[in-house]
């Protein structure tokens, strides 16, 4: 069952087990967009929300310097102790206030983390600190879909009802605005000057996993780890094995949960924004108007 391979695991190494890796194609359109109007040299991009590193470290072939900043500490020493790119690196910080010189970086990324921040002031601070040109790139992602035969809408059922029903309880409100808006929401809007909604939800990324890893993957949710905190680690384990158990009897397998591969299909839904080519003198900028309009 699922318990064993979590059992040891803090939710910063399950963070990095379980969750999906960033499709090249999401890059390759970020920097695509970027470089219609950025055509300098790509010094410099942070990713704020890091995490364990997944979405920082596939910046690293096209930026010279490319750091990740995260609020837990214990998501940065995770992605420390993964990293092996010279030219990557990581920090504790609060995306509210980075630490980067002003006008110093192309690109300002968040991945499946800007739902946590508060945005009216992240926005003022990428503004900041980008170059004219620069971008913001804010994306997640949907739960991964379990493809299987002619099962697929069964299984993503039972999924959906365990996230839905058995932990609805124990969801932030932040996710929920996730699952729900993807990034929709006016809050959600650059709000640079002349903004252009750019938007893409037809990326997606494929990848081959056992129910076992699909369980881990649920074992990385927040509202997961926010049930365990208040019932205990059996408790939580009961839901997981539940889940597993009625998971297999759909497959209808004889194979156990770590040897039956399924494909995991993640649907992505990115936003764009690019900071005007001309500068605005501190104090005046858009940006800061528009995000103080919403206090």
């Amino acid at each position: 069952m699922g318990s064993v391979f979590c059992e040891g695991l803090t939710h910063a190494a399950m963070y990095a087990r379980f969750r999906p890796q960033v499709p090249a194609s999401l890059v390759n359109y970020i920097l695509s967009f970027l470089q219609e109007k950025c055509k300098g040299p790509m010094n410099n991009a942070i990713d704020v929300g890091c995490g364990s590193g997944q979405s920082t470290r596939v910046l690293s072939s096209h930026f010279k310097n490319v750091v990740g900043f995260d609020i837990s500490e214990a998501q940065v020493a995770e992605a420390n102790k993964l990293e092996k790119l010279a030219n990557v690196s990581y920090k504790v910080n609060r995306a509210e206030k980075l630490p980067c010189e002003t006008q110093s970086v192309q690109l300002v990324n968040a991945g499946q983390a800007c739902h946590w921040f508060d945005l009216s002031k992240f926005f003022i601070e990428a503004d900041r600190v980008l170059v004219p040109g620069g971008v913001i790139a804010l994306y997640g992602y949907q739960f991964p879909m379990p493809i299987w035969e002619n099962k697929t809408e069964k299984l993503t059922k039972l999924f959906t009802d365990l996230y839905l029903d058995s932990l609805h309880g124990y969801i932030k409100k932040e996710s929920l605005d996730v699952y729900y808006s993807n990034y929709r929401n006016l809050r959600f809007r650059i709000p640079f000057e002349d903004y252009v909604q750019i938007r893409n939800e037809t990326l997606y990324a494929e990848h081959q996993a056992t129910v076992a890893d699909f369980v881990g993957y649920i074992s990385s949710w927040s509202s997961f780890q926010n049930f365990q905190t208040q019932h205990g680690q059996e408790a939580a384990y009961d839901i997981l094995n539940t889940f597993e158990t009625k998971f297999m009897n759909e497959l209808g397998v004889n194979t156990s949960s770590a040897d039956t591969e399924l494909t995991l299909r993640t649907n992505y839904f990115l936003q764009l924004g690019r900071k005007p080519t001309t500068t605005t003198k501190r104090g005046n900028s858009p940006v800061e108007k528009q995000t103080n309009l919403t206090h």
